[in-house]
């Protein structure tokens, strides 16, 4: 204990042991940390008293003092945590089983405190033993530091995110070598291999700013090169080769101000889903073409669309098969039958099916250029169906 060898003293710093008794060991951590005993004082206390790793999280579920060097928990399960007033079961960032329990009292929020592994009630109660002392530390240490509130890395990407840019936001933005009056686009990572820990690491040792959810993680970038690298870099580090084990990249717009990044976050999380539905490892909103067109539409808007313009073969499944190819080789027969093994007859007989259906050649320009249209948002409603499906998604859901 640096400054605090006075906090604690003889057997008392060795760690209370096995049997300790959570009224015991709560007079011991409060008298400690009223001595002057620190936060990590007392986690490495509690880490003898329980024999588990603990962490102290902020109330936005990021590490402010742990045991182990481990990771934090998505914001949301942080505040999820601090809503509730018993012990609640989390999975952590870097892919561990713990126990959540609030850290506060009346306005006062220290935070949340993890136990590493499974429940045990004998565990739990030894650590809220520790919830006073760390909350009289919290209190402490708002008392005495002038110094203004420091933002994360994560702390800043969120809020730029969110579009709330205040001058300290900024000023962090600076330090961490982001130029917000620069071009700078919302970016968005997602990891779908099995090595949960290794995407946590590989992201920790990024020299470049990000937040981080399960398997999401948003940062800022100038453009598509370092886009491209963060993310080969990342299949690197998490050491995953198959083609099913992939790091997915995707960028929005360059806003002309810091303000404006929360609608290019907004984009790059939709053309995420939409490169994942696509099976692209990288899409940015310079070269995603038309798309450009409709990611500011609502699904309902898109649903409209789709349905005017392909509503009579919509659902059949090879009719939309056939219109897809028939489109992308330009009429071409035998380019269709090839790529969807058929008969050169039984793609003319499908083609003048769409035709009746539709009521429209299409490949005539402005028919073309509205099934082109119809598709491509029959393509972003389905990535949004889908991301709704799963379970692992924090992104939000389209505008």
């Amino acid at each position: 204990m640096s400054g605090t060898a006075g906090a604690w003293s003889g057997s008392a710093r060795e760690g209370p042991g096995p049997d300790t008794e959570p009224a015991i060991l709560e007079r011991e951590l409060t008298g400690a940390v009223l001595g002057g005993a620190e936060r990590s004082d007392v986690l490495r206390r509690l880490r003898g008293a329980t024999g588990r790793h603990v962490r102290l999280l902020s109330a936005r579920g990021v590490p402010l003092a742990t045991t182990d060097d481990g990771a934090g928990v998505p914001a949301a399960v942080a505040g999820a945590v601090l809503s509730e007033t018993g012990g609640s079961a989390v999975d952590t960032l870097d892919g561990l089983r713990a126990t959540a329990l609030p850290v506060r009292a009346g306005t006062t929020t220290a935070g949340v405190l993890l136990t590493v592994g499974p429940g045990d009630p004998r565990v739990q109660a030894l650590a809220r033993a520790a919830v006073t002392a760390l909350l009289i530390d919290a209190v402490r240490a708002g008392e005495h530091s002038a110094a203004p509130p420091q933002h994360t890395p994560a702390d800043v990407v969120a809020a730029l995110r969110s579009g709330t840019v205040s001058p300290s936001v900024c000023a962090a933005a600076a330090a961490l070598g982001i130029d917000l009056q620069g071009p700078l686009a919302g970016a968005v990572l997602h990891y779908s291999g099995s090595r949960l820990r290794a995407w946590s690491t590989a992201l920790a040792w990024l020299e470049h700013p990000v937040q981080q959810e399960g398997r999401i993680a948003w940062t800022v970038v100038p453009g598509e090169a370092v886009l491209a690298r963060l993310r080969n870099r990342l299949r690197l580090m998490t050491g995953d080769d198959s083609p099913d084990h992939d790091v997915v990249a995707a960028s929005g717009s360059h806003p002309d101000s810091p303000g404006g990044l929360a609608r290019s976050f907004t984009e790059a999380e939709r053309l995420l889903r939409l490169a994942r539905t696509r099976r692209v490892s990288l899409l940015t909103f310079d070269r995603c073409g038309v798309v450009q067109v409709l990611l500011p539409l609502p699904p309902a808007r898109l649903e409209v669309y789709v349905e005017a313009h392909l509503g009579p073969i919509r659902q059949r499944t090879e009719l939309m098969a056939t219109l897809r190819a028939w489109l992308a080789e330009r009429g071409s027969r035998q380019s269709v039958s090839e790529q969807l093994h058929l008969h050169r007859n039984s793609v003319g007989y499908r083609v003048r099916q769409i035709k009746s259906l539709l009521g429209t050649d299409p490949l005539l320009p402005a028919a073309s250029a509205e099934l082109h249209l119809a598709l491509t948002a029959l393509d972003l409603l389905a990535a949004d169906e889908q991301w709704l499906l799963d379970d692992d998604e924090p992104m939000s859901a389209g505008r």
